[in-house]
């Protein structure tokens, strides 16, 4: 493979949109075609979970487990990176990518030249994978920060978490993006031998009609009005009890100020809405203060992506539809 066909890049603003499980460890970066990156992720060997003998004779190997490891192969050195049971199934990186390349071209769009984006822990072991669909499904809402569809991929090697698709709105916002937040989940595949990727192409035709039915929710959020009086209620009640007192009072301090802040005192007692807070860093695209839904959802959106784990970052982002029902309808 020619070394040129992608880019490996780490700049600092590439990783803002990140969970920050995918942003404090060593990682590898990867942008470039749909066709490009697949080909640069790394391919897994499974093999014996076994020891040498202290003495010369046979390797001892666990009867219940198996090794899987990066094979040398386009950049990667041979590995291990997890153990497994051995009635796990594999599903490879590349193997999660040619699957929904096939599904995509079915469904008669072009996969290849579609920009890409590969974030791969350290060793490779887990994967989000977006690809960007395109002119074609792009929105520009009255803010000026237009949105892109894209398809997101996670999937690991080391049982962590199953294969995960779903399409997300996912907003431009100077060098950092923010996920709209209203994402349609595509389906998660168990890493058993029971099911295996062909179910993607059936669940992303589901997902795009899902798309197409945003685009009018989407209108609607970026017109209604933000009910203010209702904003200290929902903070205290279902947003404090879903994602906890601190996320709550974030929330509300870059409804009020565009900006993200942090309790002043831990310790001062009270409900998320009369916390103390101090102003960390300004969210990019959020207005000075809020006034419409959408940027309501926003703010959830950039709060939601202090999860460690993408997968708990992805179930956040799927939250915050009905949280921007709750908050309007009291």
């Amino acid at each position: 493979m020619d070394a040129r066909a992608y880019e490996e890049i780490r700049p600092p603003e590439t990783a803002e949109w990140l969970p920050a499980g995918l942003r404090e460890p060593p990682t590898r970066w990867l942008r470039g075609r749909f066709d490009e990156v697949a080909r640069a992720l790394p391919v897994f060997d499974r093999g014996p979970f076994a020891m040498a003998p202290e003495n010369e004779g046979p390797w001892h190997a666990n009867e219940l487990l198996d090794l899987i490891a990066t094979r040398e192969v386009d950049g990667w050195v041979r590995r291990p990176v997890a153990v497994v049971s051995r009635a796990y199934r594999l599903i490879g990186h590349r193997e999660a990518a040619v699957a929904m390349a096939r599904a995509l071209a079915d469904l008669g769009l072009e996969p290849d030249g579609l920009d890409t984006h590969a974030t791969l822990e350290r060793y490779g072991a887990r994967l989000a994978l977006e690809v960007n669909l395109g002119a074609e499904w792009m929105l520009h809402p009255p803010d000026g920060h237009p949105l892109a569809l894209q398809l997101r991929c996670l999937n690991s090697v080391d049982a962590s978490a199953m294969l995960r698709v779903c399409f997300t709105w996912y907003r431009l916002v100077c060098t950092n993006g923010l996920v709209a937040g209203f994402s349609q989940a595509v389906g998660g595949l168990t890493h058993r031998e029971t099911r295996a990727p062909a179910d993607i192409r059936l669940e992303l035709s589901h997902g795009l009609e899902a798309a197409r039915r945003d685009r009018a929710s989407l209108g609607h959020w970026f017109t209604q009005r933000l009910p203010w009086p209702r904003v200290a209620p929902f903070v205290d009640g279902p947003l404090k009890d879903g994602w906890g007192a601190r996320d709550a009072a974030r929330f509300l301090h870059i409804l009020a100020t565009g900006h993200d802040g942090e309790f002043a005192d831990r310790f001062q007692p009270g409900k998320p809405s009369g916390k103390a807070m101090e102003s960390t860093v300004r969210v990019p695209g959020s207005p000075a203060r809020a006034a419409t839904q959408w940027d309501a959802a926003q703010a959830l959106s950039w709060v939601a992506r202090g999860r460690r784990d993408p997968a708990a970052h992805l179930d956040r982002l799927r939250e915050i539809p009905s949280l921007v029902q709750q908050l309007a309808e009291g």
